[in-house]
C-alpha cells in the first residue's frame, strides 16, 4: 500500500485540539486539520519557521482555534521572537481563557517585561483554575515583592503555610521579604541541586528535552500517581521521545485505566512507532473499558489490518461504522481503511463501493481522494474518473507532493505525457522525504517522452533512495520502460 489517512486519528491524541468558535465549512475544516499536522511535524523536526508558516494558516481559516495560536506562540518564543509570540498567545487566551499552558506561557512574558501587575493577574486566574499548584503562590507572591509590595507578599506566604503547611523554600521566600535570616531547622532546599526546580524552569521556557531529561531522577518518587505519569508522556511526547513517552502513558494506565485520552495517545505513537501487534494487545485493552469509541475499533482495524489480518479487521471496520454515525469525518476515514483492506483482499468492486462511501461521507477529504484517484491508477481502470477525482485534490492541495504524484501518474496512464511532467516535477521539488517512488514515475514519464538517459538516470536515483523493487531494476538494467 503507497498511503494510508490517518491524519484524523494523530489529531484526536490530545495536542491541543481545535477551540473553534464559529462553525467552519468541511472543506475549511479538512484544511486547517492538514494545516495543523504539518505544523507538529515541523514541530518535532524543530524547523520551527515552517511551523509558524503552518500554524499561521491555520490560524487565518480559523482565529478561533486557540491551540493553533499557542503552538504559534510557542514556536517563536523558541526562536526569541518575543513580540511574535506574546501576542499570538494572547489570542489563544482571548479564545481559551481557561487553559493553564496558555496562562503559564503568558506569565512568562510579563515576567520577561517585567509587568508584574499583570503578572498577578495571571496568577491569580491560575491558582483559581488549579488551585493545588503551590508554585502559582509562590510565584504570586515573588511578583508582588519584586514590585516592593512587601506586606502584600508576607500575606501571600501566609496564606501559602495555612494551605499547604511549612512547606520547602516557604522559610526562604520570607527571609528574602524581611531580611531575617530563618530560625535553624526551617525548611529551606538547594535550588543548584533540586531537579524538580531546574525542570520547572526549564518548562517556564518549553524547553521541553531539558525538562524532561531533569524529571527523570524525579519520575520515581511519583510512581503512584498517574496524572503526573501522563503529564511526563506528554513532556517526553513533546520532547521527541516518542518510546519512553509511551512507556509512561502505560505506567499510568497500569494504575488506572479511567483516562480515555491516555489511551488514545497511546495509540497514536503505537502508529508513528510501527508497533502494530502490541497496538492490537493495547486497543483490545482500551475497548474493554470503552466499549462504545467507534475510533478504538478503527485503530484495531488498522492495527490488524497491517498485521495482514484482514478477516479480523473487517469485522472491527463493521462495529466501527455501527457507532458514531453522525461523525461524517470518521466515518470517511473507517470506509477508506475498508477500501484498503478489500484492495488487499482483492476484492476490487467492494473496494470501490467502500471509496465511493467515503468520499460522499466526506467531499472534501483530499487525502481520501487522493488515495482513490491513485488506486484507480494503479489498476489502470476508471482513469477518467481518476483525472476528475485528483483534479479536484490538486486544486486544493496544490503544493502537496504526495497529491502532485498522484497526479502525475493519473495522466502517465492516460498518455498525457507533458502535462503529467509537470506535476511529477512538482512532487519533486516538494518532496522532503525524499520518496523514491517519485524518481521511478518521472523516469517513467522521460522515457515516454523520447528522453532515455534522463529516465534511466531517474530510475537509478530511485534506486540509490531505497527503491530495490524487482521491475525498477529490470527497467534500469534493460534501459527501458517495463509495464
Amino acid at each position: 500500500m503507497k498511503r494510508i489517512v490517518v491524519l484524523w486519528c494523530i489529531l484526536s491524541g490530545g495536542i491541543g485540539l481545535f477551540a473553534q468558535q464559529v462553525p467552519l465549512t468541511s472543506s475549511d475544516s479538512i484544511a486547517v486539520k492538514q494545516l495543523f499536522f504539518a505544523g507538529l511535524r515541523n514541530k518535532l523536526n524543530e524547523d520551527y519557521n515552517r511551523g509558524v508558516l503552518n500554524f499561521g494558516k491555520a490560524a487565518a481559516i480559523d482565529p478561533g482555534n486557540a491551540a493553533a495560536w499557542y503552538e504559534i506562540a510557542l514556536l517563536n518564543y523558541r526562536m526569541s521572537k518575543f513580540t511574535e509570540a506574546e501576542a499570538a498567545i494572547k489570542k489563544a487566551i482571548t479564545v481559551d481563557g481557561n487553559n493553564i499552558w496558555y496562562l503559564k506561557l503568558l506569565a512568562e512574558f510579563y515576567k520577561r517585561n517585567g509587568n508584574m501587575t499583570a503578572l498577578v493577574a495571571v496568577f491569580d486566574r491560575l491558582i483559581a483554575l488549579s488551585p493545588e499548584e503551590q508554585s502559582f503562590y509562590f510565584d504570586k507572591s515573588n511578583a508582588f515583592l519584586i514590585q516592593g509590595k512587601k506586606m502584600e507578599a508576607l500575606a501571600g506566604y501566609d496564606a501559602i503555610e495555612k494551605k499547604f503547611g511549612d512547606v520547602e523554600g516557604l522559610a526562604e521566600a520570607r527571609e528574602r521579604a524581611t531580611g531575617v535570616a530563618a530560625p535553624a531547622g526551617s525548611s529551606k532546599i538547594d535550588k543548584e541541586n533540586d531537579p524538580v526546580l531546574r525542570a520547572k524552569a526549564f518548562l517556564a521556557k518549553n524547553d521541553f528535552k531539558s525538562a524532561a531529561h531533569e524529571l527523570e531522577s524525579v519520575a520515581a518518587t511519583f510512581e503512584d500517581d498517574p496524572l503526573f505519569l501522563a503529564l511526563y508522556g506528554d513532556v517526553l511526547f513533546e520532547a521527541g521521545d516518542l518510546a519512553k513517552s509511551l512507556s509512561y502513558y502505560k505506567k499510568a494506565l497500569k494504575l488506572t485505566d479511567q483516562l480515555y485520552v491516555v489511551w488514545e495517545k497511546s495509540l497514536n505513537i503505537q502508529i508513528l512507532m510501527g508497533q502494530y501487534k502490541e497496538m492490537i494487545e493495547m486497543g483490545e485493552a482500551a475497548l474493554s473499558v470503552y466499549p462504545n469509541q467507534a475510533i478504538l475499533y478503527y485503530y484495531m482495524a488498522f492495527s490488524l489490518h497491517r498485521e495482514a489480518k484482514n478477516t479480523e479487521a473487517l469485522s472491527y471496520i463493521k462495529n466501527s461504522l455501527q457507532l458514531d454515525g453522525e461523525n461524517r469525518s470518521l466515518q470517511a476515514l473507517i470506509f477508506a481503511l475498508q477500501a484498503e483492506i478489500l484492495i488487499d483482499e482483492n476484492k476490487l468492486p467492494e473496494a470501490d463501493l467502500a471509496f465511493n462511501k467515503a468520499v460522499e461521507a466526506d467531499p472534501e477529504n483530499y487525502l481520501i481522494i487522493n488515495n482513490y484517484a491513485y488506486y484507480l491508477a494503479l489498476r489502470g481502470r476508471q482513469l477518467a474518473k481518476a483525472e476528475s477525482l485528483i483534479a479536484v485534490a490538486a486544486e486544493a492541495m496544490p503544493a502537496d507532493e504526495s497529491v502532485a504524484d498522484t497526479y502525475a501518474l493519473v495522466l502517465f496512464k492516460r498518455g498525457k505525457y507533458a502535462l503529467a511532467r509537470t506535476w511529477i516535477e512538482k512532487a519533486i521539488k516538494n518532496n522532503e522525504a525524499d520518496n523514491s517512488v517519485y524518481f521511478e514515475h518521472y523516469g517513467d514519464i522521460l522515457f515516454f517522452l523520447g528522453e532515455q538517459e534522463k529516465a534511466v538516470s531517474q530510475w537509478q536515483r530511485s534506486k540509490e533512495t531505497g527503491n530495490d523493487s524487482a521491475l525498477l531494476n529490470q527497467k534500469i538494467n534493460e534501459k527501458k520502460y517495463i509495464k
